[in-house]
């Protein structure tokens, strides 16, 4: 008997915590909506799931992405550059030529010792001929009075000559 009435003890004391279980109920039977919403997530969090190793690889990709984003000033510059490569490709044979005629203006470079001691060998005979020229200047009207005294002596020897043969 003491335990039946253990027990009736028991569930006159549940019965009576009874009213204050009802609002922890009624907010349950509230909840209710938002569990059901809970459940229909599986294909969402399926989906979720399936977009995870995506989601690791764009990680991975970070780095990659930082230096693109870094390369955006070049490939700008390279933008605005592009017309003139486009031109520049099209003077190829132009450019062929160009080189052609370039090459034996590379080899100057050697001939430039040469040049210095001509440019000084030339300097050299510039002052040797002023010097000629200023010895030479007066002997010249020397020498124009010694042809005419040659030329006048040449002459009388010839009136000579002529004079001579009738004798």
């Amino acid at each position: 008997m003491r335990s039946l009435t253990g027990d009736i003890g028991a569930n006159v004391q549940a019965l009576r915590d009874l009213p204050a279980v009802i609002p922890a109920l009624k907010r349950l039977g509230e909840a209710a909506p938002a569990i059901e919403r809970i459940a229909g997530f599986d294909h969402t969090l399926a989906q979720i799931v399936a977009i995870v190793p995506a989601l690791e690889q764009l990680a991975d990709l970070g780095a990659s992405l930082d230096a693109l984003a870094k390369l955006n000033v070049t490939l700008e510059s390279l933008a605005t550059v592009a017309p003139a490569l486009e031109r520049l490709a099209g003077l190829g044979t132009t450019l062929d030529e160009l080189v052609k005629v370039i090459e034996p203006i590379s080899h100057l470079p050697t001939l430039v010792p040469t040049l210095v001691s001509l440019d000084d060998s030339i300097k050299s005979l510039e002052v040797t001929i002023g010097t000629l020229s200023n010895t030479l200047g007066p002997l010249q009207g020397t020498t124009e009075r010694v042809g005419r005294v040659v030329e006048r002596l040449g002459n009388r020897r010839a009136g000579k000559a002529q004079a001579e043969p009738n004798l």
